[in-house]
Protein backbone atom coordinates (compact mmCIF):
# COMPACT_ATOMS: atom_id res chain seq x y z
CA UNK A 1 0.00 0.00 0.00
CA UNK A 2 1.13 3.34 -1.16
CA UNK A 3 1.45 6.43 1.34
CA UNK A 4 -1.19 8.13 -1.01
CA UNK A 5 -3.29 5.07 -0.16
CA UNK A 6 -3.23 5.00 3.52
CA UNK A 7 -3.95 8.76 3.47
CA UNK A 8 -7.06 7.79 1.64
CA UNK A 9 -8.28 5.48 4.01
CA UNK A 10 -7.19 6.83 6.91
CA UNK A 11 -9.80 9.80 5.73
CA UNK A 12 -12.47 7.46 4.44
CA UNK A 13 -12.39 5.83 8.07
CA UNK A 14 -12.39 9.05 9.80
CA UNK A 15 -15.17 10.88 7.69
CA UNK A 16 -17.63 7.36 8.58
CA UNK A 17 -17.01 7.79 12.08
CA UNK A 18 -18.18 11.51 11.86
CA UNK A 19 -21.05 9.91 9.53
CA UNK A 20 -22.01 7.60 12.19
CA UNK A 21 -22.12 10.18 14.91
CA UNK A 22 -23.94 12.65 12.84
CA UNK A 23 -26.49 10.25 12.32
CA UNK A 24 -27.04 9.66 16.21
CA UNK A 25 -27.67 13.46 16.76
CA UNK A 26 -30.93 14.84 17.77
CA UNK A 27 -31.95 17.81 15.53
CA UNK A 28 -30.49 21.16 17.20
CA UNK A 29 -33.56 22.98 17.59
CA UNK A 30 -34.52 20.11 20.17
CA UNK A 31 -31.95 21.29 22.59
CA UNK A 32 -32.18 23.42 25.68
CA UNK A 33 -30.45 25.97 24.97
CA UNK A 34 -30.07 29.88 26.70
CA UNK A 35 -27.89 32.37 26.10
CA UNK A 36 -25.29 32.76 28.74
CA UNK A 37 -26.24 29.78 31.09
CA UNK A 38 -24.18 26.94 30.25
CA UNK A 39 -23.95 25.43 32.76
CA UNK A 40 -27.74 24.69 32.77
CA UNK A 41 -27.97 23.95 28.76
CA UNK A 42 -24.96 21.20 29.44
CA UNK A 43 -26.81 19.35 32.26
CA UNK A 44 -29.68 19.15 30.01
CA UNK A 45 -27.65 18.14 26.94
CA UNK A 46 -25.91 15.16 28.54
CA UNK A 47 -29.62 13.41 29.39
CA UNK A 48 -30.41 13.58 25.63
CA UNK A 49 -31.08 9.55 24.92
CA UNK A 50 -28.13 10.06 22.34
CA UNK A 51 -25.97 10.06 24.96
CA UNK A 52 -27.02 7.17 27.18
CA UNK A 53 -24.21 4.70 27.89
CA UNK A 54 -21.65 6.90 26.44
CA UNK A 55 -18.27 7.97 28.35
CA UNK A 56 -19.12 11.34 29.21
CA UNK A 57 -17.94 13.96 31.46
CA UNK A 58 -18.73 17.45 31.74
CA UNK A 59 -15.87 19.93 31.69
CA UNK A 60 -16.15 23.05 33.62
CA UNK A 61 -13.67 25.54 32.15
CA UNK A 62 -12.25 28.38 34.77
CA UNK A 63 -8.63 29.69 36.38
CA UNK A 64 -7.18 31.92 37.96
CA UNK A 65 -8.44 36.10 37.09
CA UNK A 66 -11.82 36.89 36.41
CA UNK A 67 -12.07 35.62 32.95
CA UNK A 68 -10.94 32.99 29.81
CA UNK A 69 -10.99 34.45 26.32
CA UNK A 70 -12.40 31.89 23.70
CA UNK A 71 -12.66 32.34 20.36
CA UNK A 72 -15.08 31.16 17.85
CA UNK A 73 -18.10 31.53 20.40
CA UNK A 74 -21.77 32.78 19.03
CA UNK A 75 -21.98 35.82 21.08
CA UNK A 76 -18.60 37.21 19.75
CA UNK A 77 -18.76 40.74 17.78
CA UNK A 78 -17.28 39.13 15.40
CA UNK A 79 -15.50 36.20 14.04
CA UNK A 80 -11.63 37.73 14.77
CA UNK A 81 -12.93 38.62 18.54
CA UNK A 82 -12.30 36.66 21.20
CA UNK A 83 -15.52 36.25 24.12
CA UNK A 84 -14.20 36.93 27.59
CA UNK A 85 -16.25 34.42 29.94
CA UNK A 86 -15.92 34.20 33.92
CA UNK A 87 -16.45 30.36 33.14
CA UNK A 88 -17.91 27.78 30.34
CA UNK A 89 -19.09 24.49 30.40
CA UNK A 90 -18.82 21.87 27.53
CA UNK A 91 -19.90 18.29 27.22
CA UNK A 92 -16.97 15.24 26.40
CA UNK A 93 -17.77 12.44 24.52
CA UNK A 94 -15.35 9.17 23.44
CA UNK A 95 -16.03 7.67 20.67
CA UNK A 96 -12.99 6.14 19.72
CA UNK A 97 -12.03 9.26 20.11
CA UNK A 98 -12.71 12.57 22.02
CA UNK A 99 -15.37 14.91 20.91
CA UNK A 100 -16.74 18.41 22.28
CA UNK A 101 -20.06 19.34 22.20
CA UNK A 102 -20.17 23.28 22.91
CA UNK A 103 -23.45 24.98 21.95
CA UNK A 104 -22.41 27.85 22.01
CA UNK A 105 -19.10 27.18 19.15
CA UNK A 106 -19.30 28.15 15.54
CA UNK A 107 -16.36 25.22 14.62
CA UNK A 108 -19.01 22.37 14.65
CA UNK A 109 -21.18 19.90 16.69
CA UNK A 110 -19.76 17.90 17.45
CA UNK A 111 -16.00 18.92 17.01
CA UNK A 112 -12.91 16.59 17.60
CA UNK A 113 -11.85 17.79 21.01
CA UNK A 114 -7.64 18.43 20.26
CA UNK A 115 -9.10 20.99 17.57
CA UNK A 116 -11.60 22.37 19.97
CA UNK A 117 -9.25 23.19 22.66
CA UNK A 118 -6.67 24.52 20.13
CA UNK A 119 -9.08 26.68 18.43
CA UNK A 120 -10.73 28.04 21.14
CA UNK A 121 -8.38 29.21 23.53
CA UNK A 122 -4.85 29.67 21.20
CA UNK A 123 -5.81 32.85 19.46
CA UNK A 124 -3.41 34.92 18.09
CA UNK A 125 -0.47 35.25 20.53
CA UNK A 126 -2.04 32.84 22.93
CA UNK A 127 -0.14 29.82 23.74
CA UNK A 128 -0.15 26.95 25.88
CA UNK A 129 2.29 28.40 28.32
CA UNK A 130 0.59 32.00 28.40
CA UNK A 131 -3.26 30.56 28.48
CA UNK A 132 -4.55 30.81 31.45
CA UNK A 133 -7.06 27.96 31.85
CA UNK A 134 -8.19 24.93 34.10
CA UNK A 135 -10.38 22.54 33.55
CA UNK A 136 -12.51 20.47 35.89
CA UNK A 137 -13.28 17.29 34.26
CA UNK A 138 -16.68 15.65 36.39
CA UNK A 139 -18.56 12.53 35.47
CA UNK A 140 -21.96 13.17 33.50
CA UNK A 141 -23.91 11.23 35.97
CA UNK A 142 -22.30 13.02 38.88
CA UNK A 143 -23.31 16.23 37.22
CA UNK A 144 -26.55 15.28 36.40
CA UNK A 145 -27.21 14.36 40.31
CA UNK A 146 -25.21 16.84 42.30
CA UNK A 147 -25.49 20.53 40.34
CA UNK A 148 -27.34 22.92 41.40
CA UNK A 149 -27.62 26.97 40.94
CA UNK A 150 -30.43 29.42 41.88
CA UNK A 151 -28.49 31.53 39.63
CA UNK A 152 -28.37 34.08 41.92
CA UNK A 153 -24.60 35.00 39.91
CA UNK A 154 -26.78 36.14 37.31
CA UNK A 155 -28.21 38.84 38.90
CA UNK A 156 -26.53 42.55 39.50
CA UNK A 157 -26.18 44.46 42.65
CA UNK A 158 -29.46 45.35 42.44
CA UNK A 159 -31.08 42.11 41.90
CA UNK A 160 -31.67 42.46 38.33
CA UNK A 161 -31.04 39.97 35.92
CA UNK A 162 -27.42 40.27 33.75
CA UNK A 163 -28.64 38.23 31.09
CA UNK A 164 -32.66 36.51 30.67
CA UNK A 165 -32.90 33.21 32.70
CA UNK A 166 -33.90 29.87 31.40
CA UNK A 167 -37.99 29.71 30.86
CA UNK A 168 -37.60 25.76 33.23
CA UNK A 169 -37.25 25.49 36.92
CA UNK A 170 -33.57 26.31 38.42
CA UNK A 171 -31.31 23.45 38.92
CA UNK A 172 -31.12 22.47 42.64
CA UNK A 173 -30.19 19.07 43.44
CA UNK A 174 -28.16 20.25 46.86
CA UNK A 175 -29.82 22.60 49.40
CA UNK A 176 -27.39 25.44 47.93
CA UNK A 177 -25.97 26.37 44.69
CA UNK A 178 -22.70 24.56 44.42
CA UNK A 179 -21.29 26.45 40.90
CA UNK A 180 -18.95 29.04 42.11
CA UNK A 181 -17.56 26.32 45.05
CA UNK A 182 -16.71 23.98 41.33
CA UNK A 183 -15.39 27.02 39.39
CA UNK A 184 -12.71 27.72 42.58
CA UNK A 185 -9.36 25.81 41.06
CA UNK A 186 -8.17 25.97 45.08
CA UNK A 187 -10.86 23.01 45.36
CA UNK A 188 -10.17 19.49 44.82
CA UNK A 189 -13.09 18.17 44.03
CA UNK A 190 -15.67 17.15 42.77
CA UNK A 191 -13.98 15.68 39.48
CA UNK A 192 -9.96 16.60 38.67
CA UNK A 193 -8.39 19.42 37.88
CA UNK A 194 -6.90 19.70 33.98
CA UNK A 195 -4.60 21.68 32.36
CA UNK A 196 -5.06 22.92 28.93
CA UNK A 197 -2.26 20.91 27.46
CA UNK A 198 -3.19 18.00 28.98
CA UNK A 199 -6.73 18.18 27.42
CA UNK A 200 -4.70 18.75 23.49
CA UNK A 201 -2.04 16.37 24.17
CA UNK A 202 -4.90 13.80 25.55
CA UNK A 203 -7.07 14.81 22.47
Amino acid sequence: MSVNEAIIINVLLDSLEITKIIERMIPTHKFHHTPFYCEENIWHLVQEACFQGQEAQIAIISGEGDYRRLWHQSQAQNAESPVYWDYHVILLVRDKRKWVWDLDTTLGLPILADRYFSETFLGPGVDVENCDVTLRLIEADYYVQNFSSDRSHMRDANGEWLAPPPGWPAIMNASKSNLIDWLDISRDDPGRLFSLSDCINNG
